[in-house]
């Protein structure tokens, strides 16, 4: 009996990557996107043992449906795993000035709609005082969850949130056996960074030189980031593993963020970023 997986957010990128490989390992794939067009388009590029579902993470009433759906499709044996992959990473600013309802409208999507995800589908993965868990919780965070970047204050944040979350969950769900795991990434070759645009709401700022230095390393960031590969095999590691890591960092600076003194940290990020400092350091 082929296991079956859910993945949220697999139109591109992480997600889509995570899908090819798992169909590839043998396992049947569910995955969340918000259009029909992409949904026909990766169910005739997948095969048959990918099962599209329409859903926006963020949309809260729609989710008892989507339960219903997978429900239908995974019968008595559940999922293998959740993967909360869906996620934003733009628009940036510095938060001085970027909107609240932008940094609110991330929170949506990169926390709140991954917490919804996860309490419905929750009993799928074995959770519940009639069940044995069976399934993985496995969350996309990011480097970010450790390292802030200026003008990415926002979605460190959102990260940083889901650090706190991950580490939460691991605890309650050990009562019913569901491992639950963070794979943290650094800078990866997708479609993500060609979402992030200049925005001419912050020139003639105080930061227009610095917005433009993160123009500048996002562009770098297409060309030379990690392969989408490398976190979709830790994923699997991750899924297969008899007893996962609670964390699979997969950037160098995941580990220097740990013990480099906060102020050496702030002039690197300083100098990187453009942003000359008045204050000392």
């Amino acid at each position: 009996m082929q296991p079956f997986v859910l993945i949220t957010g697999v139109s591109s990128g992480i997600g889509l990557a995570c899908a090819r490989l798992l169909l590839d390992q043998g396992y049947r794939v569910i995955g969340t996107l918000r259009r029909q067009d992409e949904a026909a388009r990766l169910r005739e590029q997948l095969g048959e043992a990918f099962h599209p579902l329409l859903l926006d993470v963020t949309d809260q009433a729609a989710l008892p449906d989507a339960v219903r759906q997978v429900e239908a499709w995974v019968g008595g044996q559940g999922l293998a795993a959740l993967i909360n992959n869906a996620g934003i990473a733009s628009p940036t600013g510095p938060l001085l000035l970027q909107p609240l309802a932008e940094m609110r409208a991330m929170f949506e999507v990169n926390l709140f709609g991954l917490i919804g995800v996860t309490q419905a589908f929750a009993a799928l993965l074995g959770a519940g005082p009639d069940r044995a868990g069976r399934g993985r919780l496995i969350n996309i965070g990011s480097v970010s969850g450790r390292l802030t970047t200026p003008l990415a204050g926002c979605y460190a944040a959102s990260k940083h949130a889901l650090e706190a979350v991950s580490d939460a969950l691991r605890v309650e769900l050990g009562i019913y056996g569901i491992e639950v795991v963070l794979i943290e990434p650094g800078p990866i070759r997708t479609a993500i960074w060609g979402k992030v645009k200049a925005d001419p709401r912050y020139a003639g700022t105080d930061y227009q030189a610095a917005v433009q230095a993160l123009l500048e390393r996002v562009e770098r960031s297409a060309r030379q980031g990690a392969a989408v590969e490398r976190v979709s095999l830790a994923v699997l590691r991750a899924i297969r593993a008899s007893r996962p890591k609670p964390r699979y960092p997969l950037h160098p600076m995941w580990h220097l963020a740990a013990w480099l003194p906060t102020r050496w940290r702030d002039r690197l990020l300083a100098g990187r970023g453009a942003l000359p400092r008045r204050s000392s350091l």
